[in-house]
């Protein structure tokens, strides 16, 4: 009985004719394929790439990313910075914080956010030379 979410045996059977692949049943092919989509990336990395990811697919977060690869910044400076209003800056830090993208420096009342890892900033500044 074919499994959810797995291709049907008479596809992959088909499969192994068109790449002229022999000497190989249909359920050793299909096992070389699911062990080799474990060997490709933990699930937890993936999981993990996935959320950074989703946190610089916003503009804003980029900016506010950038910024604060200059200097740690409280809610109000990046709010003057980016002509936003508090909800929506602080939504935004929300989110970077959660992935762990930055974190955030308490000094008397004032909250400082700060990039937790430069290592990512790298990456970013890849993604933008390459746009």
């Amino acid at each position: 009985m074919k499994k959810a979410g797995y291709a049907s045996r008479s596809r992959l059977s088909r499969l192994l004719k068109v790449k002229k692949i022999e000497g190989v049943t249909t359920e050793e092919y299909a096992h070389r394929l699911r062990k080799l989509s474990e060997g490709v990336i933990e699930d937890e990395k993936a999981e993990r790439a996935a959320k950074v990811f989703s946190a610089v697919s916003d503009p804003v977060r980029i900016k506010i990313l950038k910024l604060l690869e200059e200097e740690s910044m409280c809610v109000c400076e990046l709010m003057e910075a980016l002509s936003m209003r508090q909800p929506l800056i602080s939504y935004h830090l929300k989110f970077l914080r959660e992935v762990g993208l930055i974190r955030a420096v308490k000094k008397g009342k004032w909250v400082f956010y700060k990039i937790a890892d430069k290592k990512v900033l790298r990456v970013i500044d890849k993604m933008i030379e390459l746009a």
